[in-house]
């Protein structure tokens, strides 16, 4: 990542409609949901259809959790920042 993780948390966590910030350490979605029950999940569209997000959605509809597909912004994604780091090297 371009920026910090506390600064990308401290950021996230001012927006008033945020509740609370987790940093995600699995990629576990059932498991984080045992420790924090969430109702939503978000990812990018661009992994709808993705079989690792296929078995996420098969997993969480049980237990109750949407997951929600934000349009893909191709101008900003983390390849994008990360060949925009190097470059500065």
């Amino acid at each position: 990542p371009v920026m910090p993780l506390l600064e990308r948390l401290e950021i996230v966590q001012s927006m008033r409609m945020v509740d609370n910030v987790v940093v995600q350490e699995s990629l576990d979605k059932v498991a984080a949901w045992r420790d924090l029950r969430f109702h939503a999940v978000f990812a990018g569209d661009n992994w709808q259809g993705h079989p690792r997000w296929e078995q996420t959605e098969a997993e969480l509809r049980p237990l109750g959790v949407d997951v929600i597909y934000l349009p893909y912004t191709v101008t900003t994604t983390s390849a994008a920042l990360e060949r925009a780091r190097l470059a500065d090297w």
